[in-house]
């Protein structure tokens, strides 16, 4: 690739930038000045480029340190297991790293080949196997799915891939027990099944409903064109052209080596082994488990235009419209704008234990991703974090749970050592911890789970005299008065609650439920 520049000024300020320190000698990049006049001016730039590799060297060695300082401040910050993380520019994975422990019981520590369940971000790989096919000629997305798909029935209305693809076609989502299902399924087909005999939620195309399990007939439909089984399909077509030797689907009886073990919190925030969960019900839309960097390896095959070319990703990066409400998710894919006004695409994932997320700036050919071992509160999004770092030497401070440490006070003092901690630390400069208004809420709610209703309600009542506007407020207070049998004052502060703001819908379902019992 040929770099344009017009003068020494634009060459040094050009080369002085994260992405060419890294990227210019490395990928053989060449400068074109348009104004040298003088043997001074070419001496000067002859230095320069000499310059350089020192400068990429140095420049590589602080971001790794400071990508891995944010890393290991993260895992200590949020309380988490394990993390794992990595950037990948033009190809290259510049960093990638994991802290923490893959498996806490037997003090297994996390590597850069521990796997994790990736969760949807399932979904982005089979959306790709699918546009393959498009691009084929095999698949076309505005056909009906049951073309593709003989054996599941007619039903009121038809659907097309498409809408299997952004979520519009009256597919249902989980059921109760579905998201944790230990149930083994044997194929595709079998799970398959779970949808086939429902009827659609709603008219393809008029809602949006997120469902993983439609991404089943996805898979269905790449077993039935390509005649090959789902797995089969994308270990040829997806995992091996990219490069990518640690991404698998997860058979729960299967012995997988490297594998991070799932956690959770319980109500006193302590680590638990999440529960068990057979993820046969949904390999295509949140079963498949990869390393960090498979991940990144996948997301060059992505900016590389290696699995499906620039048209079939425009295509997938177009909104989904739904009665005139523009979404930022397309076809299996989420995007979006970051707060420098920069492209971004990919998808995020939560699953039994794991949660994730893979994200591209295609702009930049960059990509970031995370994996993590436990689902919990307010975890933000690493992956973003790494993409400031990166591009704008952002120094991220990491800020410990609010709640957490209020229910550390509570559990070794009382309610009224908690309230005069809150003041304490909500007045502290050093801003060491997370102190929002949905923080403060989590405590209120950590009550509740411990079954000290009348503490909660003593809260609640605190917050709303610090600040009687927040609807949030009202609604706990309303859900320790009902939990603790006072219906009246719960239906009066959900009500509360919807005055501030009518778009409370929790408020608006637990008004109908109380009416009605």
């Amino acid at each position: 690739m040929k770099i344009v520049l017009a003068d020494i000024q634009s060459a040094i300020k050009f080369c002085l930038t994260p992405v060419s320190i890294l990227g210019l000698v490395r990928f053989n990049r060449v400068i074109v000045l348009t104004s040298i006049k003088t043997n001074s001016q070419k001496l000067f730039l002859f230095t320069l480029l000499l310059f350089i590799p020192l400068v990429q060297n140095s420049y590589s060695q602080d971001l790794n340190n400071k990508l891995s300082n944010f890393l290991t401040e993260y895992k200590i910050n949020k309380g988490v297991p394990s993390i794992s993380g990595g950037v990948s520019l033009q190809d290259s994975i510049i960093w990638l790293d994991a802290i923490g422990f893959a498996d806490v019981e037997n003090s297994v520590p996390a590597n850069t080949n521990t796997l994790y369940r990736i969760a949807s971000i399932s979904k982005f790989i089979t959306s790709v196997a699918i546009m393959q096919l498009v691009e084929s000629g095999r698949i076309k997305l505005d056909e009906d799915a049951r073309t593709y798909l003989p054996y599941f029935p007619k039903k009121k209305w038809s659907f097309t891939v498409r809408q299997l693809l952004n979520h519009t076609s009256g597919i249902r989502s989980y059921r109760y027990g579905e998201f944790n299902s230990t149930e083994s399924f044997h194929s595709i087909k079998d799970a398959i099944r779970t949808v086939i005999n429902d009827t659609l939620e709603f008219q393809p195309g008029t809602k949006y409903n997120y469902s993983t399990l439609a991404y089943n007939l996805l898979a269905g439909i790449i077993e039935h064109v390509s005649e090959l089984s789902y797995e089969e399909y994308l270990k040829k077509y997806i995992f091996q052209p990219s490069g990518m030797k640690s991404t698998f689907l997860e058979y729960q009886p299967k012995i997988i080596y490297n594998k991070a073990r799932g956690y959770i919190k319980n109500n006193l925030r302590q680590f638990e082994n999440a529960q068990l969960a057979d993820l046969s019900i949904k390999f295509p839309g949140g079963g498949i488990i990869s390393s960090s960097g498979d991940l990144l390896k996948f997301a060059n095959s992505i900016i590389n235009f290696k699995l499906i070319n620039k048209s079939s990703l425009d295509k997938m990066l177009q909104p989904t419209v739904i009665n005139r409400d523009t979404l930022n998710y397309g076809l299996g894919l989420s995007f979006g704008v970051d707060h420098k006004g920069r492209k971004y695409f990919g998808h995020s994932g939560g699953g039994t234990g794991f949660v994730s997320d893979l994200i591209i700036y295609p702009d930049l050919s960059l990509a970031t991703v995370y994996l993590m071992n436990i689902r919990d509160r307010n975890l933000e999004n690493p992956a973003k974090s790494f993409a400031s770092i990166f591009l704008d030497n952002e120094q991220i401070k990491v800020k410990k749970s609010l709640a957490d440490r209020l229910l550390e006070i509570y559990l070794q003092s009382n309610i009224d050592s908690v309230l005069n901690a809150l003041l304490q630390i909500t007045k502290d400069s050093s801003a060491s911890y997370k102190t929002d208004k949905d923080e403060l809420v989590l405590f209120g709610y950590d009550l509740i789970a411990a079954y000290n209703y009348t503490d909660a309600v003593t809260y609640f009542r605190y917050l709303i005299s610090r600040d009687n506007n927040f609807a949030k407020y009202y609604v706990g207070l309303a859900d320790a008065y009902y939990i603790d049998g006072n219906k009246g004052l719960a239906v009066k502060n959900f009500r509360h609650a919807l005055s501030l703001d009518p778009k409370e819908k929790y408020a608006q379902d637990m008004i109908k439920r109380i009416e009605n019992e």
